[in-house]
């Protein structure tokens, strides 16, 4: 499974990476706002996406009506 994470907090974005890879998630990419995640999500297809609610440029939900 690979998964996109985005956070616009550095020590949350740091923490969720770091507990998904150490029980073996495939995290591909993480982004610190919503236009670099939406543009991750379009670039790498994940199969799941992780996304703060309140993030600059885009929210989550933005990113998320964006994709469908």
């Amino acid at each position: 499974m690979s998964i996109v994470i985005a956070d616009d907090h550095p020590m949350l974005l740091k923490g969720l990476y770091d507990e998904l890879t150490t029980f073996g998630y495939n995290v591909i990419g993480s982004a610190i706002n919503g236009m670099k995640a939406f543009e991750m999500i379009l670039t790498h297809q994940p199969d799941l996406a992780l996304l703060d609610i309140d993030m600059p440029m885009l929210t989550g939900f933005e990113v998320v009506k964006l994709l469908c």
